[in-house]
C-alpha cells in the first residue's frame, strides 16, 4: 500500500470512529477524530509514527489515547485545555503544535503502548455473563486474556445497577462497594441476575501488565479512558484505589502462547473461566486460531469455559446472524459488541451468544432465552 492509499485509509477510519463510537458519547473525541480525518498533515504524522506492525484498524483508537497521555504529562498544552476544561480550541492548530513540541514523545507512546482500556463498565456484562455459566458447584478461577491492569478480574466486588425504562430493576455486588456500574437492559429478556459462583482466583496474561498501585502506569489507563464522560473517569479512579491495595498476580507474555498454559495450570478443583474484553481485536487471525485451538485441547480433558465480550467477527464460533446484530444497534450505540459464551463439559464444547452490548456495557440486550 503507497502512501496515498495508507492516508486515505486512516482518514476513513478516524471518521468511522467519529460516527459510530464517539458520536453522541464523547463530544471532544468525535471532534478530534473528524478534524484528523480532515487533515493530510496530521495524518501524515499518524501513519509515520504507527509502528510497522500496529493492526491499521486499531492505530486512530492508540492516536487518541496517545494525545490524551501527553496532555495529562503536559497540563501546559493548549490541547490540554479541551480535555480539562472543555474549552472550544482550533484543534488542529492545538494538535498541530503538541505534535511539534512532543511529537518524538507520541511515536515513543505509539510505538510501545497499546490500547489498555481497562473499562470497568465492562463488569457489568461481565457479571451477568458468569452467571449464566454452570460450573457444577466449583469456585472460579478467572483468566482474563489482555487483561491490563485486572480490574474486570474483580467484578464481583463491584456494584452494579440493571436499569429498564429508568428503573432500577435488579443490583448484583456489595452496596457498599465504591465503585457503582449502571447498564440499560434493553428488550424483553432478563440476564441472570447474582448467581455465579465464587471467584476463587484472579489472573491473567498480558504483553504489559499494569500494577494498580503505581500512579505512572495507572496514568495510562487513564490516557485510555475517553474524555468527556466523567463517571468513567470515576468508576477507574475507584477501581485503581482497590485493585491497587491488593493487585492480581499477572502473567507478562503473549496471549497466543501464555494463555493456555496458565490455563492449564489451574487447580482441577477450581473451573477456568477465560475472559475476554475487546481483546481479541488485538491478536491476529492466526493467533485467534491458535488460541481456539489451545483451548479445545484443554476442555478435552477438563471443564472450562471461555467468556467473551467483543466484536462478533473476532469470535465467529459464537452463533449471531448479522441481522440479529443490525436490529440491536443504531448510530450512536457503539461498535456492535456480543456477550459470548463457549463451555466445554465432558469433553464436549457448545457456544451460545448470550447478550448484544455497548462495547463498554452502557446497555445490553439479553438475548439468550435458555435451555
Amino acid at each position: 500500500m503507497d502512501t496515498d492509499d495508507r492516508i486515505e485509509e486512516l482518514s476513513t477510519l478516524f471518521a468511522f470512529l467519529a460516527d459510530h463510537d464517539f458520536r453522541g458519547y464523547s463530544p471532544l473525541y468525535e471532534q478530534i477524530a473528524r478534524t484528523m480525518a480532515d487533515d493530510r498533515r496530521l495524518l501524515t504524522f499518524v501513519d509515520e509514527a504507527a509502528s510497522p506492525n500496529a493492526r491499521r484498524g486499531r492505530v486512530p483508537v492508540l492516536f487518541h489515547a496517545s494525545l490524551h497521555d501527553l496532555t495529562l504529562t503536559h497540563p501546559e498544552l493548549e490541547l490540554s485545555r479541551a480535555f480539562t476544561e472543555g474549552a472550544q480550541i482550533d484543534l488542529a492548530a492545538a494538535i498541530s503544535d503538541a505534535i511539534d513540541t512532543h511529537g518524538d514523545e507520541l511515536i515513543a507512546t505509539m510505538r510501545t503502548r497499546s490500547v489498555q482500556t481497562n473499562e470497568v463498565g465492562r463488569s457489568a456484562a461481565i457479571a451477568a455473563g458468569l452467571a449464566a455459566i454452570d460450573t457444577g458447584g466449583r469456585r472460579i478461577a478467572l483468566v482474563e486474556l489482555g487483561p491490563s491492569a485486572g480490574l474486570n478480574l474483580f467484578v464481583d466486588r463491584w456494584h452494579v445497577e440493571y436499569r429498564r425504562d429508568g428503573a432500577v430493576v435488579a443490583t448484583t455486588g456489595p452496596e457498599a462497594s465504591t465503585v457503582r456500574l449502571s447498564c440499560e437492559l434493553r428488550g424483553p429478556l432478563d440476564p441472570p441476575f447474582g448467581s455465579a459462583s465464587p471467584i476463587a482466583m484472579r489472573t491473567g496474561v498480558d504483553p504489559s501488565p499494569i500494577d494498580a498501585s503505581d500512579p505512572k502506569q495507572a496514568q495510562w489507563l487513564r490516557a485510555c479512558v475517553w474524555p468527556g464522560v466523567p463517571e468513567r473517569d470515576e468508576r477507574l479512579a475507584a477501581a485503581l484505589a482497590v485493585v491497587g491495595l491488593e493487585p492480581p498476580p499477572l502473567v507478562r507474555g503473549d496471549a497466543v502462547a501464555d494463555l493456555a498454559p496458565l490455563v492449564a495450570s489451574v487447580d482441577p478443583d477450581l473451573f477456568p473461566v477465560v475472559l475476554s474484553t475487546w481483546a481479541l481485536a488485538y491478536v491476529s487471525a492466526e493467533g485467534r486460531a491458535t488460541i481456539a485451538e489451545s483451548l479445545d485441547r484443554i476442555g478435552a480433558s477438563r471443564d472450562l469455559a471461555l467468556l467473551t465480550l467483543e466484536e462478533p467477527r473476532f469470535t465467529p464460533h459464537i452463533p449471531v446472524t448479522d441481522a440479529e446484530v443490525a436490529a440491536a444497534f443504531q448510530p450512536g450505540d457503539g461498535t456492535p459488541t456480543v456477550l459470548g459464551r463457549r463451555v466445554w463439559h465432558r469433553g464436549h464444547a457448545t457456544s451460545t451468544a448470550l447478550a448484544l452490548c455497548h462495547p463498554h456495557a452502557r446497555w445490553m440486550r439479553w438475548i439468550d432465552g435458555g435451555e
